[in-house]
């Protein structure tokens, strides 16, 4: 039996990054929430399963979203025949006050983002 390994949430330069080796054989959805309010959902989409290389297999879905600071952000989530991984770019507002690193910062301890998989019925 295989090791199932995942990285829920590191935090990097500008970003969020995660990822998790359980296949999304019926899709699911990413759900970013800050101070406990859902801002973006995600969906996160069925990889090919007809492919014979981790290549071929990747299906990528993005979405572009704003928080209650107007600080803008774009979420990648990606699927393959090995699970699924996510990335969350932080773009601060346009008054530049903040740079991402320093959004960043603020927001790791009140930022949670969960991969929640659709159960096939």
């Amino acid at each position: 039996m295989g090791l199932l390994k995942h990285k829920m949430m590191e935090e990097q330069s500008g970003h969020f990054e995660g990822s998790n080796d359980t296949v999304a054989i019926s899709g699911g959805f990413l759900d970013i929430q800050i101070d406990d309010s859902t801002i973006c959902t995600v969906s996160i989409p069925i990889p090919n399963f007809m492919a014979d290389r981790y290549r071929d297999s990747v299906s990528e879905w993005s979405e572009e979203f704003v928080d209650f600071d107007g600080n803008n952000y774009v979420a990648t989530v990606w699927s393959s025949i090995y699970g699924v991984g996510w990335v969350v770019n932080i773009e601060p507002n346009d008054n530049g006050t903040k740079s991402s690193d320093e959004i960043l910062h603020d927001i790791t301890s009140r930022i949670n983002i969960q991969i929640n998989y659709t159960q096939e019925v």
